[in-house]
């Protein structure tokens, strides 16, 4: 069995696509494509229902997926007995909320790479939903992520509270009648805001469907600064962190 094809069936898997797959490991689509229907091959059985889109584990993948993880985690570990030293080896897989990319990233990874130089950093950015899934897969060590106050994380995750991220709803100062003082008076206003998937969006649309007000969203982007120039140009209303 190709320990590579091993490593394309699991990047597959957390990739959620051959195409997207393909882009993290530095291979063409046909490329992995390959390794898939090799390790196929050599377990007797296929691992993806592709009749499906997106495609689904067979009941054979969903077994053999574990298997994988284990045979790469021994490679790692391998690999690092191998090396000279006391020091840790191998890779660590962090995820970062697409909110919180925009705070700077590069001291801490800087200050990991100074205390463990033979460890390797992979950041992977994503809404929080998602890389809680990720970490609960075993396709991350750990992320960084964002939950309503007060919210519960799943059975079997250990978090740590690093801190309150206050939201705020904001208008251009220009071109508005009256201030807002109650969600009612949201009603009939456009928004500029992440794309769906994004937790503060969901408890905005929460909020205003309580108040019988309805969510038009105008302009969808990921940028914290590029929703603010939009705003302040009268594009609708944002909604941000107070930072």
């Amino acid at each position: 069995m190709n320990i590579d094809d091993v490593r394309a069936y699991v990047a597959v898997v957390d990739a959620g696509s051959v195409s997207r797959a393909a882009g993290e490991l530095n291979l063409t689509q046909p490329a992995v494509t390959r390794q898939l229907q090799r390790l196929e091959t050599e377990v007797g059985a296929p691992l993806l229902d592709r009749r499906q889109r997106p495609f689904a584990l067979t009941e054979a993948g969903r077994a053999a997926l574990d298997g994988c993880r284990r045979i790469l985690a021994s490679v790692q570990e391998l690999r690092a007995a191998a090396l000279n030293g006391d020091l840790p080896s191998g890779e660590v897989r962090i995820g970062v909320a697409h909110a919180l990319t925009e705070l700077t990233l590069s001291e801490p990874v800087e200050r990991l790479g100074r205390a463990f130089p033979r460890v390797a950093v992979r950041l992977r950015t994503g809404w929080s939903r998602e890389l809680l899934e990720r970490v609960r897969a075993g396709a991350l060590d750990g992320a960084v992520i964002l939950l309503p106050e007060g919210g519960r994380l799943p059975t079997g995750i250990i978090a740590e509270h690093l801190g309150l991220e206050r939201l705020v709803v904001v208008a251009a100062r220009r071109g508005r009648k009256t201030p807002a003082r109650r969600v009612s008076d949201l009603a009939g206003e456009g928004w500029v805001l992440n794309p769906e998937g994004c937790n503060a969006r969901a408890i905005l649309e929460r909020v205003l469907a309580r108040a019988r007000v309805g969510l038009r969203v105008d302009v969808e982007a990921y940028n914290y600064d590029l929703q603010l120039s939009l705003v302040s140009r009268n594009r609708g209303l944002g909604l941000v962190p107070r930072r």
